[in-house]
């Protein structure tokens, strides 16, 4: 986001994991720089633009709030209801769960449809997919501002409705269990599948 060009405020529970936090990203854009794909003042503008702060109503001017907490349903859920309480009405707020339903914390809101799905895989600076999630009620608007924040961050946004798994999750687990049964059911070995989803199936990897 700060390499976009977008002013960040980063919430922590702690000062101290805050100030981590900025580190490692100012480390991540310095390798940047010392592999030539940043310049040393884009580097520096980029860091200017994160401010980092333990009060969650510091979060009270943005235009749109990501949280990504532990992934347990009632912590995000209560996060969710403060932050409608302390954000403009107009603010977007996005969880990026990876398997909770985005409708279910939604509805600890009183504003359902400005709530989305922004779920960004890992490492996050690095990958490129951000699937954007429509919930029962959420609206265009806000699915249309998630996606051009996505967009404006480099990344490959694919909007989708929210079912278990999203997308890639929905397809992968089901085909990592059936990787596993096949070892057991077809007697080949674990480097025989890799070797055979490699270049049978065209996967990077096994």
């Amino acid at each position: 986001a700060i390499e976009a060009g977008l002013e960040v405020v980063g919430r922590e529970v702690a000062a101290e994991l805050g100030d981590r936090a900025a580190e490692r990203v100012g480390h991540f854009l310095t390798r940047k720089v010392e592999k030539g794909q940043r310049t040393q003042e884009e580097r520096d503008a980029a860091v200017a633009r994160l401010r980092t702060t333990t009060d969650l109503a510091d979060l009270a001017g943005c235009d749109l709030v990501i949280e990504a907490i532990v992934e347990e349903l009632a912590p995000k859920q209560e996060l969710l209801a403060e932050l409608e309480r302390l954000c403009r009405p107009d603010t977007v707020l996005a969880t990026n769960t990876s398997a909770l339903s985005v409708t279910e914390i939604a509805s600890a809101t009183s504003s359902p449809e400005r709530v989305v799905g922004m779920h960004f895989f890992n490492p996050a600076p690095l990958m490129p997919l951000v699937e954007i999630v429509r919930a029962e009620l959420t609206d265009e608007d806000a699915i249309e501002t998630a996606y051009a924040v996505a967009e404006r961050m480099g990344k490959t946004p694919v909007r989708c409705h929210d079912t278990p798994g999203f997308v890639v999750n929905r397809i992968l687990i089901p085909l990592l269990n059936d990787c596993v049964r096949v070892l057991d059911e077809a007697r080949v070995t674990p480097e025989g599948l890799d070797a055979a989803m490699k270049h049978g199936a065209g996967w990077g990897k096994g």
